[in-house]
């Protein structure tokens, strides 16, 4: 899993949130998140609404883009 940066925009992600983010990055969806991460799909659904929330964005596309704008998680290659 990417690690996210600590010295870009901070949105008090939760640690579970930021495992999220680290995964949706990849490309995952939300079944795979889940069972990655040993959880619930709907509470990934959950955490994806709240980190659309915090980043002020309405879909999974748009969060990935925000992300890597902001250098939340740097883009490799």
């Amino acid at each position: 899993m990417e690690q996210i940066a600590e010295d870009k925009p901070n949105y008090d992600f939760t640690p579970r949130e930021k495992d999220i983010i680290s995964l949706l990055v990849e490309g995952l969806k939300n079944e795979a998140i889940a069972n990655i991460l040993y959880i619930s799909i709907s509470t990934v659904k959950v955490n994806l609404t709240s980190i659309f929330e915090k980043l002020g964005v309405d879909n999974r596309t748009q969060a990935v883009a925000k992300i890597f704008a902001e250098g939340i998680i740097p883009r490799q290659g």
